[in-house]
């Protein structure tokens, strides 16, 4: 096998910016490496964890007391209106690729950082698109049974935020993700803040090359396109997911959003805004904990994104996550879900008033 190993903490190979060293830290650029390392690494029972782009993740400062692989596979297979795309492709570089062929449906998700492989793990959306929508089915390593599967979009169990993977994560490895497009460039405009920032309303359809550079932009104002010049973007993107609560259990004032048509809880129960419950929880833009300025903080620009401005640590993380989720509940009695993995290290558990 052509493995390459690296040196370096893991603070160098996520966006966050923090974790220690590993065990051993290795890099792969094949699906058959790829394969053949984890399963000799899970026949000797070793602790292994997979990265991308390393852009939702939070690693403990310590060591990894395992291996570490980095996936950089790549390979983009065009079949008529269908594509399979490598694990180790960038995501956004993808979407740009695909919009200069005249397939512009993956717009609105332009600018999320991170690698192919960890789409689906978050079934990550953006201004009213969700990557399932376009899913034929994700080839994976099956961990477990020690053989590779194609998931169906069933069998991936998608929900917001969430699939099969992200439940089950030491399980599947994925390897390549098969989407299924229309070759168009009138892009369904679904989400109210795109819509006012296009001078539209929602329902009605815009360029998608349009589309992407709106997005691009009203990301870039957010700090929420990775930027080696902007600290603001050192971070995980949106730290909390929108909760889910019955209609009953909004708060006065607080934006609501409705949840896909397939999850079976759309009658019932609406996502809100983090956002909103946690700036009227007390944390404003910029918020940190302790006297004198702060490497770890509240983004400036997005009050869901924590940054690393400097040489902040995990702990330091975690203690701002966990005073967040904490103020939270106290006011609104709401708990608030971590979006990003968190590895060898958790938030404090909520105390219930």
């Amino acid at each position: 096998m052509t493995i390459e190993r690296l040196e370096g903490n893991l603070r160098e190979h996520t966006s966050l910016h923090v974790g220690g060293g590993a065990k051993q830290l290795v890099r792969v650029s094949t699906n058959q490496e790829l394969i053949d390392l984890v399963h000799d690494l899970d026949r000797r029972n070793e602790p292994l964890l997979i990265l991308g782009g390393g852009s939702n993740v939070v690693c403990a400062d310590s060591e990894f007391p395992g291996t570490v692989i980095i996936v950089s596979t790549q390979g983009i297979d065009w079949i008529s209106d269908q594509v399979v795309v490598a694990a180790g492709e960038d995501w956004d570089a993808f979407v740009a690729s695909a919009l200069a062929q005249g397939y512009g449906e993956l717009a609105p998700l332009s600018g999320i950082p991170g690698s192919m492989g960890a789409t689906p793990v978050q079934n990550i959306g953006a201004y009213g698109v969700e990557l399932a929508e376009f899913i034929d089915h994700v080839e994976v390593w099956d961990r477990e049974s020690g053989i590779k599967r194609t998931m169906s979009t069933t069998e991936c169990e998608f929900e917001y935020r969430d699939s099969t993977f992200k439940k089950n994560p030491n399980r599947y490895v994925v390897l390549a993700i098969r989407l299924k497009l229309n070759k168009t460039l009138e892009v369904p405009i679904k989400y109210l803040q795109l819509a006012n920032v296009m001078n539209q309303v929602v329902g009605t359809t815009a360029n998608a090359v349009l589309v992407r550079d709106q997005v691009l932009q009203l990301r870039a104002t957010k700090s929420m396109v990775l930027n080696s010049v902007d600290t603001e973007s050192n971070s995980t993107g949106s730290f909390f997911i929108n909760p889910i609560v019955e209609h009953s259990d909004i708060p006065q004032n607080c934006p609501s959003y409705p949840l896909p048509a397939r999850d079976p809880r759309v009658e019932t129960h609406v996502k809100v805004s983090a956002a909103w419950l946690i700036e009227n929880a007390g944390i404003t833009k910029g918020f940190h904990l302790g006297n004198g300025d702060s490497d770890i903080r509240v983004s400036r620009n997005h009050s869901l994104a924590i940054t690393n401005t400097g040489q902040g640590t995990a702990a330091e993380v975690i203690k701002l996550a966990s005073h967040i989720r904490q103020q939270v509940f106290d006011a609104y009695g709401i708990e608030l879900i971590v979006e990003p993995v968190l590895i060898n290290c958790e938030l404090d558990q909520l105390i219930a008033n």
